[in-house]
């Protein structure tokens, strides 16, 4: 239990290193990255039986990717990359697919009174905090790979006047420092799906919701960009599901996006893997731009864990 857990904790340390009175084990229930143990929340961060201890920086967020498991020294978004995708967002282009995350979620989370919600690979935090502000009842969790994504969040969040009401966490989908069934709701917009991770933190019927690009997505900005356009892959995601996850609901998410000027063109690309593909001659043609008309096409995947009884 989380009272057994905070006793065994104290219990292991000397009285010159007891815990501060501010020391919590809260949800979301957190894991240490490095031995598994459950995390228990310090004034200054946070620390594991074992003695693992993880700062929280100045921002607000902690740091529960060890330098062992990153594949490059930054790995994720950069800063500008960061900058360019909330600009694009703060613009409301994408209030179809915002609409359709937050009606799926309140189904999703009729029956929790005080849901824990995950936004796995959140990014900048433009989703998380929506699910923050119509969910206030909950409790979220945002993490991503990438630091400035995470600095980012922290910032957005204090903008918000939420700053204390979200947990941010640099980390990895490939070991998320969750404990087990601690989630209610799991949230991956354009983000890498774990299934196996995903699994083990999830609680039995609780719900996965995955947006991901339809056939069509931005077929527009990608015909400046290359000269064929192939369509989206659109069942790979449900060729991949693993018995303990149910397919519940498949949203198709349409929109016609008005891009005013080169400006937000060029944000809207650099939110896209395309940003790593494109050459300089169709980088220069966009930034001549004026307008564009671009198709937004999406789906958005609900799939519920199965019970121990299913």
């Amino acid at each position: 239990t989380t009272a057994g857990f905070v006793d065994r904790f104290s219990n292991t340390m000397s009285p010159l290193t007891s815990p501060p009175t501010s020391l919590i084990l809260q949800r979301p229930a957190l894991r240490c990255p490095v031995c598994k143990e459950p995390l228990a929340l310090l004034s200054n961060g946070a620390r594991c039986l074992n003695g693992h201890h993880f700062d929280r920086a100045r921002q607000g967020y902690l740091n529960l990717l060890p330098v062992h498991k990153k594949r490059s020294v930054n790995p994720g978004d950069n800063s500008e990359m960061v900058r360019a995708r909330s600009r694009f967002l703060d613009g409301e282009f994408y209030q179809a697919p915002v609409t359709a995350l937050l009606q799926q979620a309140a189904i999703c989370l009729e029956a929790s009174a005080a849901p824990v919600i995950v936004d796995a690979g959140c990014g900048e935090g433009y989703y998380t905090l929506k699910l923050r502000q119509q969910f206030p009842q909950a409790t979220v969790c945002g993490f991503d790979i990438s630091r400035p994504a995470i600095q980012h969040c922290c910032r957005r969040s204090k903008a918000l006047d939420l700053a204390n009401s979200n947990e941010w966490l640099v980390a990895s989908v490939a070991d998320i420092p969750l404990l087990d069934n601690s989630a209610d709701l799991i949230v991956s917009v354009f983000s890498r799906v774990n299934w196996s991770e995903f699994d083990r933190i999830l609680k039995p019927g609780g719900h996965l919701l995955v947006l991901n690009p339809g056939p069509q997505h931005l077929w527009e900005l990608r015909a400046q960009i290359y000269s064929e356009v192939r369509p989206y892959p659109e069942d790979k995601l449900l060729n991949q599901l693993p018995e303990t996850f149910a397919l519940t609901n498949n949203t198709i998410v349409q929109d016609q996006l008005a891009l005013p000027n080169s400006a937000t063109i060029l944000d809207l690309l650099a939110m896209t893997p395309h940003y790593w593909h494109i050459k300089p001659e169709p980088r220069e043609q966009l930034n001549k731009l004026k307008q564009l008309q671009c198709r937004l096409d999406m789906r958005l995947f609900n799939f519920i864990k199965r019970s121990l009884q299913d």
